[in-house]
C-alpha cells in the first residue's frame, strides 16, 4: 500500500465511511477535486498572487491535498499504484510535440 493510499485510508477513518464506494464514484469526486483546484489557482491569480508562488496560499495547498487524496482513494479502488502507471506512461510515450 502506498504512502498516499494510506493518507486516504486515515481520512476515511476520520469521515467515518467511505462517500464514494465504488470506483466510478471516486474517479468522478477526483475530477470534482481536481476542479476546485483550478477555482483555486484561478482565484489567487486573479487576487494578484505571483503564479510562480501559487504553492503559498493555503487554499491552493488544501485543494492539491484533497486532489491527492481523491487519485490515491481511487489507487485502492482499482488496485493499482499511481507512482508505477505514471512511470509506464512515461516510459511507453513515444509522441514528440514541436
Amino acid at each position: 500500500m502506498s504512502l498516499g493510499h494510506q493518507l486516504w485510508s486515515e481520512i476515511i477513518a476520520k469521515h467515518g465511511r467511505d462517500r464514494c464506494p465504488t470506483a466510478a464514484g471516486q474517479a468522478l469526486w477526483a475530477c470534482g477535486e481536481m476542479g476546485e483546484l483550478g477555482q483555486a489557482i484561478a482565484k489567487a491569480v486573479d487576487a494578484g498572487y505571483d503564479p510562480a508562488r501559487l504553492g503559498e496560499v493555503a487554499a491552493v495547498r488544501k485543494e492539491f491535498g484533497d486532489a491527492g487524496l481523491a487519485l490515491y482513494g481511487l489507487e485502492g479502488k482499482l488496485g493499482l499504484n499511481l507512482v508505477n502507471e505514471m512511470a509506464n506512461v512515461v516510459n511507453e510515450e513515444t509522441r514528440t510535440f514541436t
